[in-house]
């Protein structure tokens, strides 16, 4: 993808007022014994989002919608306390662009024409920038191997068929369905999870390619879209976790780039 065009999603994106918080990342449920293999799951998986500490990555981003196909080198750093840093990298390898959320406030640098903005905000959402109505809690979830976990009521499982694994399926008294968490027949690996709000889907991110990395399982391919034509994609060439992560690492302009620091 072009620098200026990507810059344009990324400003757009930095002056949408969009915080509210919809994820909460461990839940409490109480439902009847005929749903307690469900229950144990779902405890399984959040104990699972507990132990995730950090990720950093490198690869690449596709993004997809009204305005054609645009492709970008990108690396990544994520913490489980929802700090998330960004860099789009040019054909050198070097940042052209910056997005850093600290926890509470957002920067962006441009490094094409040195313009720098920030705002403060809870954790935002990132359907400005990826026309998916996304937060950034539950990227750094899905790019860390975990699950993020709506509010809900109730929760169930059911099988799919022979060879086509399992679904548990959280719903609100109010809302009906508000997520559905699909996993292979071993019930240990999450292959795709569907989020919806009082409108229908919200997106569905498709989990590809899992590997091991420091006993915890990271999708190399993750697919997010909608019911419409828009979505984006990310794909690894190579991950880290639980590395160590220090807070000049959330700085706007720290001596290095992601793609030189070292795992």
């Amino acid at each position: 993808m072009k620098a200026k065009a990507f810059l344009v999603f990324l400003l757009f994106f930095f002056f949408m007022p969009a915080c509210a918080n919809h994820v909460r990342k461990d839940t409490v449920c109480v439902p009847p014994d005929s749903v307690s293999n469900a229950v144990s799951l779902l405890a399984t998986i959040n104990q699972r989002n507990k132990s995730l500490r950090s990720v950093k990555g490198i690869g690449k981003i596709k993004l997809w919608g009204e305005n054609g196909v645009q492709v970008s080198r990108l690396a990544w750093l994520g913490s489980s306390d929802g700090r998330l840093r960004v860099e789009v990298l040019g054909l050198s390898g070097q940042p052209v662009a910056k997005l850093i959320y600290d926890g509470e406030r957002f920067f962006f640098l441009s490094h094409i024409d040195q313009q720098f903005y920030q705002k403060t905000c809870l954790d935002p959402d990132l359907k400005p920038l990826t026309g998916i109505d996304i937060k950034v809690s539950e990227m750094i979830f899905f790019l860390s191997g975990g699950v993020p976990i709506y509010d809900h009521d109730t929760v169930s499982l059911q099988h799919l068929g022979a060879g086509e694994g399992y679904v548990l399926i959280l719903k609100k008294r109010w809302l009906w369905e508000v997520e559905k968490i699909f996993l292979d027949e071993s019930l240990s690996v999450v292959n795709k999870v569907e989020a919806y709000n009082w409108s229908g889907l919200l997106y569905c991110a498709v989990l590809e390619q899992t590997r091991k990395i420091n006993n915890h399982s990271i999708p190399f391919n993750i697919v997010i879209s909608t019911d419409s034509k828009e979505g984006f994609s990310i794909a690894a060439d190579r991950c880290w976790a639980d590395i160590t992560v220090l807070p000049e690492m959330f700085l706007i302009d720290p001596i290095q780039s992601l793609s030189g620091l070292a795992p």
